[in-house]
């Protein structure tokens, strides 16, 4: 084909998340005769991956986690100690293996990890989530999840032993729990910084109660108190491993949080107007690079300032992607 019989123009986007609007350009190539566009985005990328979070992932990370906390409502749950309800949003889970790992990574998240979320899908309606895979000390693999259910701590840790005893996990911790304590309680001297003697021996009596078939492997943080919710759970989830690589995948998430284009529309005159509003307004929080420019800003904010077109576009996203209803509080 002739250079003359084709030519291109270079189209303004913007693209709406929770925190964030991004600015970009595309340049979309077509054949003067047959006006057939072929897009090609002008978007800097980082595929490189050695077991550490790339600034890719980081930012695939933040938006994923962004959307979620974006769309958890607040929920009233009753709480059967005091017969009184409590504010519930998220839940943030850590999952630990019984005892010391004698799988691959793979197949600790193949068979043990991929099981969870099939049945936490089922038993607590659990869709959108969030997990980063960690290293512990001992060397043995350990998972943080974020999810917008809740998930009741007896459950989850029941759910949790019979699935990783798929592999022999909670019957190799009963055996070592059997062996040490053959002679009756010892206190593990290697543990009590963390770890007193009265609270070691009213696990080791729990743990004899029921033959050594529970052991503690799960976690549900407390959130409550922490005032800034996704720095807290963005920490966990980008933090360098410092207690060894692991093989494979390092984070995940499910399908619809995956990839999250945003609220995408092309910068046409009204929308330029109102960005001239954003940017006025959130000057000191723009970044800027060769190929987009973010400025950082909660969607909630753009109704105040009177942004409704761009509000929007990301409204009409949510409805379209997560079926998600935005409720506007006034």
């Amino acid at each position: 084909m002739r250079s003359e019989d084709t030519g291109y123009n270079v189209v303004p986007y913007v693209a709406i998340h929770p925190s964030s609007i991004n600015l970009y350009s595309s340049i979309e190539w077509y054949e003067k005769k047959r006006f057939r566009p072929k897009v090609q985005h002008l978007i800097d990328s980082d595929k490189k991956h050695k077991g550490k979070i790339s600034s890719m992932a980081h930012r695939k990370i933040s938006r994923a986690i962004d959307y979620l906390l974006f769309m958890a409502n607040d929920k009233n749950l009753p709480s059967k100690i005091h017969g009184k309800t409590f504010k519930f949003k998220i839940s943030f889970v850590t999952l630990t293996l019984p005892t010391a790992q004698f799988h691959t990574d793979n197949e600790i998240k193949d068979k043990l990890l991929n099981q969870f979320f099939v049945e936490a899908r089922k038993k607590w309606k659990v869709v959108n989530y969030v997990w980063r895979a960690e290293k512990q000390k001992n060397g043995s693999i350990h998972f943080h999840i974020l999810c917008d259910k809740f998930i009741p701590w007896s459950e989850l840790r029941d759910t949790w032993n019979r699935i990783t005893n798929k592999l022999g996990y909670v019957e190799k911790y009963r055996d070592n729990m059997r062996s040490f304590h053959a002679g009756g309680f010892r206190v593990r001297e290697n543990l009590l910084k963390n770890w007193d003697y009265k609270s070691q021996v009213k696990a080791y009596q729990a743990g004899k109660a029921n033959d050594w078939n529970s052991p503690n492997s799960t976690d549900i943080h407390s959130i409550k108190q922490v005032n800034d919710v996704r720095k807290y759970v963005l920490k966990y989830a980008i933090k360098d491993d410092k207690n060894g690589a692991i093989d494979g995948r390092i984070w995940g998430c499910n399908f619809e949080l995956s990839n999250i284009k945003g609220g995408v529309e092309i910068a046409y005159s009204s929308i330029k107007d109102e960005l001239q509003i954003v940017c006025k307004t959130h000057e000191k929080q723009i970044y800027k690079s060769d190929y987009y420019t973010v400025i950082h800003i909660q969607a909630d904010e753009l109704l105040k300032l009177g942004c409704v077109e761009l509000f929007k576009v990301f409204s009409d996203f949510l409805i379209q992607k997560f079926k998600f209803h935005y409720q506007i509080t006034v």
